[in-house]
């Protein structure tokens, strides 16, 4: 999956990585669709990457769409895996 990209990010304002990376956490935690302690987070340059292995890709989009909507974020990579049965 290419990376998403948010050009509408105002670059004078910006979040540390490491606030990124405890609210993407935060609300992957709050996220129901998204199965507890299955995603980790990194951030580097306002970049947040997802990495983990789900049982669903309605549980990766749900992840994805948590994290790429944080202010502040320049782009998202996702390196999850989903299950295959």
């Amino acid at each position: 999956m290419p990376p998403v990209r948010n050009d509408d990010v105002d670059s004078t304002v910006r979040l540390t990585d490491k606030q990124l990376a405890e609210e993407a956490a935060r609300r992957l935690a709050w996220d129901v669709a998204v199965p507890e302690s299955t995603v980790k987070v990194s951030v580097y340059d306002g970049r947040i990457t997802l990495q983990g292995e789900l049982e669903r890709a309605q549980q990766r989009d749900a992840a994805l769409e948590d994290v790429t909507r944080l202010f502040g974020v320049t782009g998202v990579s996702d390196e999850t895996v989903v299950k295959t049965a």
